[in-house]
């Protein structure tokens, strides 16, 4: 995937996203199935996760080189990454404490997928400003995966979008 491409499926896979918990009656929104996060969860738990994606990119490449190093392995393709993360999860990687998700207040429904998109907005602006070359060349960290090209870490936030939309459905059925 190209970056236009990486910038359309970022904004395309949230917006779905959005939409599915916008829709959801205020009772499916914060119903927990057992064991399982309820669609705030699933929600607040994706602005946690985006937020620090945005916040490293808004940083200048410079900085990030400085702080992270420079990738050492070429990126790994959109399938390739999603199924290393399938199988990290597969061995029982959990969500870090700091991205488990609160029980979000009333009125979350509608701020929170505002948030979100708004996030979205924001780091399709900051990819806008990166090069091809930046996005195979610059990496940062996940806390599952380690250190992954810029262009993974955004494959990784496309599909963490399709994921948790995928738990909300199954949490609904």
């Amino acid at each position: 995937m190209n970056k236009q491409e990486i910038i359309q499926k970022l904004h395309a896979q949230y917006a779905l996203f959005c939409e599915l918990v916008q829709n959801l009656s205020p009772e499916a929104f914060i119903l927990q199935p057992e064991g399982k996060w309820s669609a705030a969860q699933q929600l607040d738990h994706l602005i946690r996760s985006v937020r620090p994606v945005v916040l490293g990119l808004s940083l200048p490449s410079f900085l990030l080189r400085l702080i992270f190093g420079r990738a050492k392995h070429t990126s790994r393709d959109y399938d390739t990454l999603v199924k290393t993360y399938q199988d990290a999860l597969a061995k029982g990687g959990k969500s870090p404490k700091a991205y488990e998700p609160k029980v979000p207040g009333e009125g979350f429904q509608s701020f929170g997928s505002e948030r979100l998109l708004q996030m979205i907005a924001g780091l399709d602006r900051l990819l806008e400003s990166l090069s091809e070359a930046d996005l195979d060349t610059l990496q940062a960290p996940h806390p599952l995966l380690g250190k992954l090209t810029l262009r993974e870490l955004m494959y990784f936030t496309i599909y963490h979008a399709q994921h948790h939309q995928r738990n909300v459905e199954m949490g609904l059925a």
